[in-house]
């Protein structure tokens, strides 16, 4: 029997995790499915379908077309199914996804990885939270990170912004690892994690302020005088540096037209009322007072624990980005903050004096930590739920060529979201995609002329028997108009394009009629002409 003054094992240290975990992914993968995840189709963001696609091409490459040109094969997998987006995106979601979809190239397993990916974001919230915590609360942190209706949501959605909060909160815990006791090994290891970061998303590079603003906050500013330190960018620059240099002209199309400072205008007021609202006034007011609470802290002792130094780094770092990086404003994009905006709160309440009075009072704390997580759900304007439907179906009931078939090409005139969502059907549908016995068009790049971001719009044909024309120089055999949006929402050269039709009975007649559903209280139609 092992002595009682012996140190806990390795299991019995690890339970714990291992258990959130297992808790995590029970409650999300529940959610997801009874939310609509594992049910809707791919188009209930307008970035969901490429991710989808991306990732599908990669699978597609690594199972046939290993030791071909990557970037030959890449073309000729745009031209076929245009939603592919490397390069405006950066690899390591595809890197991850794309291997996956090898066991079963099916969207259930993109959002299955979406589920477990939030799933380890909850743990490492854990992990990070026991370290200044007691385990009852740093719990409630983690489910709380759950909770939130960011989270829920993209749970619900094939999107790389997990996958970047995951990678940014393990960096964290990295750099206060390095801070406790220096290496050069764990300086390293902080480097590759935090390339990973960029390498998923470009705002990323927020990490890049934890190693100096860290180590100040944890009163460690000596350690700048050692190799190790300083060793801690070179991954950073040798795994993310080439590929942000190549990337830069291509991302620049997905970003705003505006100047820091014209950006930073607009971004201070929409985060000030976007923190209350993702977050709720309660544990937005906590986190201001941790905040608070952590400054005083380190004008009266010089420093700060590593780990609040970490996370207090990362999140400036990550807010810089917010604030000054003009790639625009939505809620998505603090997910990367929940994990401190929840330890900041429980952290208040675990120095809260009903806590201080033993056990009761501290579960006290943690029943009063999860009723402030759950209260952004009853005000949030955007229910966690995802019902889109009708796109894939379509696509379906259209038929897709089989092996051995004959070519065929659609057109697919929509918004960006009805454009993925029929394009990604199509393409997990195909049974031969490389090369593919079908080509889809958009009718947002065939019909008009834009930007990424969809600035500079100009519609390419001026008459109905001009695009007439061009259908056939393309030979379109099938085209999907969108009818699902209000008139006023419809971009002009899907009018055209509907008055074309109509216009020519004689050359293209309705063969189908969908259903639309693109949120539950959203239904319209979607109409499929052949060409006779």
């Amino acid at each position: 029997m092992p002595s009682p003054l012996a140190p806990p094992s390795s299991l019995a240290r690890t339970r714990p995790v291992w258990i959130m975990f297992v808790i995590a992914v029970g409650l999300l993968g529940g959610f997801s499915f009874h939310a609509g995840g594992f049910q809707s189709d791919l188009g209930g963001d307008p970035d969901e379908a490429a991710h989808a696609v991306t990732s599908l091409m990669v699978r597609d490459y690594l199972s046939d077309s290993v030791g071909q040109s990557p970037m030959k094969f890449a073309r000729a997998y745009y031209e076929d199914f245009p939603r592919v987006a490397l390069g405006h995106y950066p690899p390591l979601y595809y890197c991850i996804a794309g291997p996956l979809l090898l066991l079963r190239p099916s969207t259930d397993m993109l959002i299955a990885l979406q589920v477990v990916t939030m799933a380890a974001l909850a743990t490492i919230t854990f992990i990070l939270g026991r370290h200044f915590l007691p385990s009852a609360l740093a719990a409630t942190a983690s489910i709380g990170v759950c909770l939130l209706p960011v989270a829920l949501k993209l749970t619900l959605h094939v999107m790389a912004d997990v996958l970047l909060a995951l990678t940014c909160l393990w960096a964290v815990t990295l750099w206060a690892d390095y801070l406790r006791a220096p290496s050069l090994r764990k300086a390293l290891t902080w480097g590759c994690v935090a390339a990973a970061a960029i390498l998923t998303k470009g705002s990323g590079i927020g990490l890049c302020l934890v190693p100096p603003l860290g180590t100040l906050l944890a009163g460690r500013w000596c350690l700048m005088m050692t190799r190790s330190w300083w060793c801690s960018a070179v991954p950073v620059a040798v795994l993310a540096g080439p590929w942000m240099l190549y990337s830069t002209k291509i991302s620049k199309e997905g970003m705003t037209k505006l100047t820091p400072w014209q950006y930073l205008l607009e971004a201070l007021p929409f985060h000030a009322k976007a923190m209350p609202a993702v977050f709720g006034w309660p544990l937005t007011l906590l986190a201001v007072v941790a905040v608070c609470l952590g400054v005083r802290t380190w004008r009266k002792n010089g420093k700060m624990q590593p780990d609040c130094a970490s996370l207090i780094s990362m999140t400036v770092g990550m807010s810089a980005v917010l604030l000054l990086v003009p790639v625009g404003l939505t809620f998505r994009y603090m997910l990367t903050l929940a994990p401190a905006i929840l330890l900041g709160g429980a952290a208040v309440l675990a120095a809260a004096p009903w806590s201080q009075k033993g056990r009761l009072g501290m579960l006290a704390s943690a029943a009063l930590l999860l009723i402030l997580s759950l209260a952004p759900l009853q005000s949030s304007d955007v229910p966690p739920r995802k019902a889109v439907h009708g796109f894939e179906a379509a696509a379906l009931k259209t038929g897709i060529p089989g092996i051995g078939g004959h070519q065929q090409k659609w057109l697919v005139a929509s918004d960006p979201r009805g454009e993925g969502a029929i394009i990604a059907a199509a393409a997990f549908a195909c049974p031969q995609r490389s090369p593919s016995l079908l080509r889809v068009y958009r009718g947002s790049k065939e019909l008009a002329r834009s930007d990424w971001m969809g600035r500079d719009y100009q519609l390419l044909h001026a008459s109905e028997a001009s695009l007439l024309k061009h259908l056939d120089e393309l030979q379109v055999t099938r085209i999907f108009l969108d009818l699902s949006l209000p008139e006023s929402s419809r971009a002009d050269h899907e009018n055209r394009l509907q008055a074309a039709l109509e216009s020519a009975p004689a050359l293209w007649q309705v063969e189908l009629e969908q259903s639309i559903t693109r949120e539950p209280w959203h239904k319209g139609r979607l109409l499929v002409y052949r060409r006779m």
